[in-house]
């Protein structure tokens, strides 16, 4: 009742939905405000708005209910049946291009499968839950090669971040060959949920702190590749997948002489509650198969970016 109103944005439009007289979710409302001690909405906004309490709450009931929805799923399912409904989550620059035709693939396979695929939006394990509030049971990304608790992982791959720019720029801004050149340019740089922006560079054992004469933040990965090609500056991180093709093209040129940040790790994610049903098993082992040829097919075409 109480997250349906927040969905809803009102009491009466909520009971709509639910199908339930006002006077009653009033009544249940201000006896859960009651037992807190404190209000949940204000009540002086149209539409209501959450208390600071009241978000508090809101963000812990979406977890139960959503824990709650999955044990209903999973009980009234078959668990060793390949059918069902699968929830996938990616980091949002490789869902359209990889993800969504691997997910087509396998369902050309298996066709009793259903796929529900959102964009990551927190770092794992937060990132199993979606922001509407439904937990995930598979997800695809870089991190740590570390443990995570409660997490199915399956490496596929060393994921390398480039720094980049467009020919235009070069020509017209120069070369950055050092991390002290950065000083003359504009740093193109990416902050999401999932990746902070690069400050520090590696090359061999040396490690230094860059510093730019200007930059341009962008929170998407795909705008900031677009904003480098329209020769805005230099992006010190670009993953290899997305800017592989352009440098095979010349549409983008790798710069810092072999400066660049850490690589990460590739993995397919999912929960150990999701990986005991069947369909999650095979999904997660197909897919980390296709993933590792596919980062053996990039490593095979840039071999020079694997040191």
């Amino acid at each position: 009742m109480f997250c349906e109103i927040v969905r809803a944005e009102g009491l009466n439009a909520a009971c709509e939905r639910l199908d339930c007289e006002p006077s009653t979710a009033s009544r249940a409302i201000h006896a859960l405000e009651k037992e807190l001690g404190a209000p949940l909405f204000s009540r002086s906004s149209r539409p209501v708005k959450l208390t600071q309490l009241g978000h508090e709450a809101y963000q812990a009931a979406l977890k139960l209910t959503a824990t709650h929805e999955d044990m209903i799923r999973s009980l009234k399912g078959d668990k060793s049946k390949l059918s069902g409904l699968i929830r996938v989550t990616s980091h949002a620059g490789i869902g359209p291009a990889e993800i969504t035709p691997a997910l087509v693939e396998f369902q050309k396979i298996y066709p009793d499968i259903q796929f529900e695929l959102s964009e990551l939006t927190a770092p794992l394990p937060d990132g199993f839950m979606t922001s509407d509030g439904n937990l995930v049971d598979v997800a695809v990304g870089y991190g740590e090669d570390a443990p995570l608790p409660g997490v199915i992982q399956r490496y596929s791959g060393e994921m390398p971040f480039i720094p980049c720019a467009s020919p235009a720029y070069v020509k017209k801004h120069g070369f950055p060959r050092q991390v002290d050149d950065c000083q003359r340019h504009t740093g193109v740089l990416i902050n999401t949920p999932t990746r902070s922006a690069t400050t520090v560079l590696q090359k061999g054992a040396k490690t230094a702190t860059i510093r730019w004469k200007s930059t341009l933040i962008v929170h998407n990965l795909i705008s900031v590749k677009s904003a480098v090609m329209l020769g805005a500056g230099v992006v010190p991180d670009l993953p290899l997948y997305h800017c592989a093709d352009d440098i095979e093209a010349g549409n983008l040129v790798a710069v810092l002489d072999g400066w660049r940040r850490k690589p990460l790790s590739c993995f397919v994610y999912a929960r150990e509650e999701s990986y005991e049903k069947r369909r999650v098993q095979v999904f997660v082992d197909w897919l980390a198969d296709h993933e590792e040829r596919s980062m053996n097919r990039l490593k095979s075409r840039f071999p020079e970016f694997y040191h």
